[in-house]
């Protein structure tokens, strides 16, 4: 019986149906075993792709803050710096506060400080200094100048990291030389290894 219908002729209808039929199968195995899987496949390695790019970029990131850092190291050995940055505690705070005052002794002034956020394993602490040197309380020092000049000088080499962001001085009627009172005001950064 499979004999006769294998031996039987199509017709044209029959043909192009069977034909169509075919292809829609050829198509549907296509998408399905090669298109899809593929266009899948190309997906994950976009996705893939792009954290690579990002991950290159942080490299890159960190790359140039490595140089940066590498290059001041450098600078500071050349200089011959011997600064040190201690670690950020109320203990350090005390102990500068001890070293501000020895330099200030017998010279009124408050220190208001002001501690940053962390910034890269890096707390900056800014203290504001406002002192007035006069006749009475420049010490040994020949002038009222050369005692401010000292002060300044003692304050940006306390042996810590530091870095001096505003000075103003304001002389009486002989100008900062010649005066017999100088008002200070310096803001100095200290800088501290966060813990």
């Amino acid at each position: 019986m499979a004999n006769k219908y294998l031996k039987r002729r199509f017709t044209l209808r029959e043909t192009i149906l069977l034909g169509v039929l075919l292809v829609v199968l050829l198509l549907g195995l296509y998408f399905g075993l090669v298109f899809y899987p593929i266009q899948s496949r190309t997906a994950d390695v976009d996705a893939q792709l792009e954290v690579v790019a990002q991950q290159k970029d942080d490299a890159m990131d960190d790359k140039r803050e490595y140089d940066r850092m590498k290059a001041e190291l450098a600078r500071i050995e050349e200089s011959g710096d011997t600064t040190v940055m201690p670690k950020h505690s109320g203990a350090h705070y005390l102990e500068l506060l001890d070293k501000i005052n020895q330099i200030l002794e017998g010279i009124d002034h408050p220190v208001p400080n002001n501690i940053s956020e962390p910034r890269e394993g890096i707390v900056t602490r800014t203290i504001s200094l406002t002192f007035t040197v006069t006749e009475a309380n420049k010490g040994s020092s020949p002038t009222v100048y050369d005692k401010v000049h000292s002060v300044l000088t003692e304050l940006i080499t306390t042996g810590y990291r530091c870095s001096m962001q505003r000075l103003t001085l304001q002389p009486g009627d002989a100008g900062v030389q010649g005066s017999t009172s100088v008002t200070v005001s310096v803001v100095i950064e200290f800088f501290e290894l966060a813990e």
